[in-house]
């Protein structure tokens, strides 16, 4: 379906929005999805680089939870770890805590 501007009457005519994006997918040599996976593209395109997820979540009409319990596994990425940076000084971390064995 599509909207052409906000308030407008939804247009749901095959001629409209299925064969211009099949006739797209063929032309990009891209293999047949449906139309709703374009969403699912969307929405990890954006949580890969780091985007808010508040904003994203927005954007797909989602609560944030809905958003990250859909897809968070596409949030990981190599600075995760520097996350654990914003923790204040005094915090120990588990991985630096003595064996249960070591302890007294």
């Amino acid at each position: 379906m599509l909207q052409p501007s906000k308030g407008g009457l939804w247009i749901n005519e095959p001629s409209v929005t299925i064969r211009p994006f099949k006739s797209a997918l063929k032309a990009l040599n891209v293999r047949k999805r449906r139309q709703y996976d374009t969403r699912h593209t969307y929405a990890t395109m954006c949580l890969m680089p780091g985007m808010n997820p508040a904003f994203i979540a927005s954007q797909l009409g989602h609560s944030v939870e809905m958003l990250l319990s859909t897809y968070a596994k596409w949030i990981s990425s190599s600075s995760d770890w520097r996350e654990l940076e914003k923790l204040p000084p005094r915090v120990e971390l588990a991985q630096n805590w003595p064996k249960t064995d070591e302890r007294a």
